[in-house]
C-alpha cells in the first residue's frame, strides 16, 4: 500500500473513532439530562392541612409535573374566562345599541300611528259631512236609495277608501286606507296642474293690462278725474280731461309702469312737460306726464311695477302731480276702469 494512502487511512480511522466517542458522550449527556429532568419532575411536595381541632391533619402530595399541569390548566382557564368576558361585554354593548335603535323605531312608529289616526279621523269627518249633505238632499223629496251616502261614495270611487271595507285586520285596513288616500291625491295632481296653468295664464294677462296704481307704495290721491272738468287755468270753462291727475304733494316719488310693455316715446312739451309713452299688449298704451325726470330710455322693455320716472311739476301745472292716460287702440278710456284695486310694489 502506498505511503500516502496509508496515512490517509490512519487519519480516517482517528476521525471516525473521535466521532463515535463524541456521539457516545452526547448520548450519555442526554440520558443524564433526561434522567435528572424526570427525577426533578417526580420530586413530590407535601401540602398539609392542619385543623385547629384535634382532628388529624390531611396531606396532599403533588409532584412538580402535577403542579406544572395544574398551572397550565389554570392559565388556559383564565385565558378562556377573559375571552368570554370580553365577548360578553361586546355583545352587551351591541344589545344596548340595538335596544336604543328599537326604542327610536318604536317612537317613530308611535308618531306614524298618531298621524295615521289623525288622518283617518279627518276622513271620518268628511264622511260625516257627506252624510249630512245627503240627508239634506233626501229631505227635499222622496228618499232615493240610489242617493245614499254609501252609493255616492261608491260612485265617486271613495267607498272603499272612506268606509274601509278592505280587510277584517285593522292594521291592513288602515294601510289600505292610506294607500287609497295617496292614490286619490296622486290623481289630483293633473287637476292641480290644470289649475296652475290657468292661474299662470291669468297672471300673464294681469301683467299685460295696465291695472296697478302708477305711484310706488300706493301713494297719492286723485285731484282730477277723467272726463268733463273745469279748466283750472280758465275759470268757468270746461274741457275734456284725458286722464287722471294723482298728487302726493311732493316731487320725486317713483312712478311705475302699470303693465308690461315697451317705451315708444320720451319727450318734453309745454303742456305735459316731461312725458313717457309705453305700448302694451292687447292694444293698450299708457302715458305719464309732468315728470321731474326719466328712469328709462326709448325702446327699452319694462315690466309691470318697474320705476320709469319720478313725479314732478314740469309743463303746465298748478302743482306737482302725475298725469296718467290710458288708450285702447286710438280711443282714450278712463284709467279707473283698471285701478279698482291698488297693488304695492317694492324694490
Amino acid at each position: 500500500m502506498p505511503e500516502g494512502l496509508r496515512s490517509w487511512k490512519e487519519k480516517e480511522k482517528r476521525w471516525y473513532s473521535r466521532m463515535v466517542q463524541g456521539i457516545s458522550s452526547g448520548l450519555d449527556v442526554v440520558r443524564v439530562a433526561v434522567r435528572r429532568f424526570f427525577s426533578w419532575g417526580r420530586t413530590r411536595f407535601v401540602f398539609a392541612v392542619i385543623p385547629q381541632s384535634e382532628k388529624p391533619a390531611r396531606k396532599l402530595e403533588l409532584s412538580r409535573f402535577s403542579l406544572i399541569a395544574i398551572g397550565v390548566a389554570a392559565l388556559v382557564f383564565a385565558g378562556g374566562a377573559i375571552v368570554s368576558i370580553s365577548a360578553y361585554g361586546a355583545a352587551a354593548l351591541k344589545a344596548s345599541a340595538l335596544h336604543t335603535q328599537l326604542a327610536k323605531a318604536n317612537e317613530s312608529i308611535d308618531k306614524m300611528r298618531e298621524t295615521t289616526e289623525n288622518l283617518l279621523s279627518k276622513t271620518a269627518q268628511f264622511q260625516e259631512k257627506l252624510g249630512q249633505i245627503v240627508t239634506i238632499v233626501q229631505s227635499k223629496g222622496k228618499p232615493d236609495p240610489a242617493q245614499s251616502a254609501d252609493n255616492i261614495l261608491k260612485t265617486a270611487g271613495l267607498s272603499d277608501l272612506i268606509l274601509g271595507r278592505f280587510s277584517d285586520d285593522p292594521v291592513s285596513r288602515d294601510v289600505l286606507r292610506l294607500e287609497g288616500i295617496a292614490g286619490t291625491l296622486d290623481n289630483s295632481v293633473a287637476a292641480l296642474d290644470q289649475i296652475a296653468n290657468v292661474l299662470a295664464s291669468q297672471k300673464d294677462i294681469m301683467t299685460e293690462v295696465p291695472n296697478i296704481w302708477p305711484i310706488k307704495g300706493n301713494l297719492g290721491h286723485i285731484t282730477m278725474y277723467f272726463g268733463q272738468n273745469e279748466n283750472p287755468f280758465s275759470t268757468g270753462q270746461w274741457y275734456l280731461h284725458t286722464g287722471i291727475d294723482i298728487s302726493t304733494n311732493r316731487v320725486g316719488d317713483p312712478v311705475l309702469a302699470t303693465a308690461d310693455g315697451k317705451v315708444i316715446d320720451i319727450h318734453y312739451n309745454a303742456s305735459l312737460g316731461n312725458s313717457i309713452t309705453i305700448q302694451h299688449s292687447h292694444g293698450f298704451t299708457t302715458r305719464y306726464g309732468h315728470l321731474r325726470g326719466f328712469a328709462v330710455k326709448k325702446g327699452q322693455r319694462v315690466s309691470q311695477g318697474d320705476v320709469i320716472g319720478y313725479l314732478g311739476n314740469t309743463g303746465k301745472t298748478t302743482g306737482p302731480h302725475l298725469h296718467y292716460e290710458v288708450y285702447l287702440g286710438t280711443s282714450l278710456i278712463d284709467p279707473l276702469r283698471f285701478l279698482n284695486i291698488r297693488k304695492e310694489y317694492h324694490e
